[in-house]
C-alpha cells in the first residue's frame, strides 16, 4: 500500500519551512510520496494578498521539482467554495482506495484541530503527522491514536512574514527556494 503524505496550505508563498516539514515527514514516517495540496479558499483564513490560484500553483509546482517524491495535488483548486480538509480526504480515499494518507500539520495547527469542520470524521479517515514547533508542548498522551508527533528542524517563518518583508523591501531571500523567489520577482507578487 502506497503511503502518501499530504501537505495542505495556501502556499502564499511556499517557503523553506514547508520544505522542512515535507521532508521530515517523508523521511521519519517512511512515506512514498508527498502531495502538496494548495487550497482554493481556506475556510479559516482571510485572503490578504492579490496572488491568483495560478500564481500559487506555479510556485508549488516549482517546489515539487526539488524531489521526485513530491507531487502537486490540485484537487482543492478544482473545488467550488471553501476547501474543507474532510471533503478533500473523502474524495482522495474514493479515488485512491488502496493508498494510505497522512495529513502533515505543524504543532500550532494541532491546537485547533478539534475545531476543524468534520474533525471527528477526519481523524477516523486519515492519520496526522504533527511536526513539533517551538513554543508548543503537546505531549503524545494528549493526542488521539491517529496522531503522531515528530521532531524535526524547524524555523520560525511564515508566508505572512515573507509577504510583509517583500512589501517592506526587507526580504531574506534564503527563506524561499531560488525558483519561488524568481517567480515572485518576475510577477511582482506581494509588492
Amino acid at each position: 500500500m502506497k503511503r502518501i503524505g499530504l501537505l495542505g496550505g495556501t502556499f502564499d508563498p511556499p517557503h523553506i519551512g514547508h520544505l522542512l516539514m515535507a521532508e521530515e515527514a517523508r523521511l521519519k514516517m517512511e512515506l512514498d510520496e508527498i502531495w502538496w495540496v494548495p487550497n482554493r479558499v481556506p475556510p479559516h483564513k482571510e485572503k490578504t494578498s492579490r496572488t491568483t490560484a495560478m500564481d500559487r500553483l506555479d510556485m508549488v509546482e516549482s517546489m515539487t521539482k526539488l524531489n521526485k517524491c513530491y507531487k502537486v495535488c490540485d484537487i482543492e483548486l478544482k473545488m467550488e467554495g471553501p476547501s474543507y480538509t474532510v471533503h478533500t480526504i473523502e474524495k482522495l480515499l474514493e479515488k485512491y482506495p488502496d493508498y494510505s494518507f497522512y495529513f502533515i500539520i505543524g504543532e500550532d495547527s494541532l491546537l485547533t484541530l478539534q475545531d476543524w469542520y468534520g474533525s471527528d470524521r477526519l481523524l477516523a479517515m486519515v492519520k496526522f503527522i504533527v511536526i513539533r514547533r517551538p513554543g508548543y508542548t503537546y505531549e503524545e498522551h494528549e493526542t488521539a491514536p491517529s496522531i503522531t508527533i515528530i521532531q524535526g528542524p524547524v524555523i520560525d517563518v511564515s508566508s505572512t512574514l515573507i509577504r510583509e518583508t517583500i512589501y517592506e523591501k526587507k526580504l531574506n531571500k534564503f527563506l524561499l527556494t531560488k525558483e519561488v523567489y524568481s517567480l515572485i520577482e518576475e510577477r511582482g507578487l506581494y509588492e
